[in-house]
């Protein structure tokens, strides 16, 4: 992963940074969280809280509500592994 494959934002909260995955990324994290969840009603379960999940996605952990910053690409450098957390952005 590098800055110039995927955009990175910053929480101007927290200053936490943050990588831009895809909706398809969150749908597979949902259906990892949804996973253990034994019942009937999964498919409602999983119709319900998708919304939600999202939305939690598109904001930081911090649970900020102001806008994210974009990060600009060359600022960034070295390993960010361990220091940054996901975002979805549409």
């Amino acid at each position: 992963m590098t800055a110039e494959s995927t955009r990175i934002w910053r929480c101007p909260s927290c200053n936490r940074l943050l990588v831009e995955k895809g909706v398809d990324y969150a749908r597979a994290r949902h259906a990892e969280l949804l996973a253990p969840t034994r019942g009937g009603s999964v498919e409602f379960v999983r119709e319900a809280t998708w919304p939600a999940y999202l939305a939690s996605l598109k904001r930081c952990r911090c649970g900020s509500r102001r806008e994210l910053k974009a990060v600009p690409a060359g600022v960034v450098r070295g390993q960010l592994d361990l220091q940054i957390d996901a975002v979805v952005l549409q």
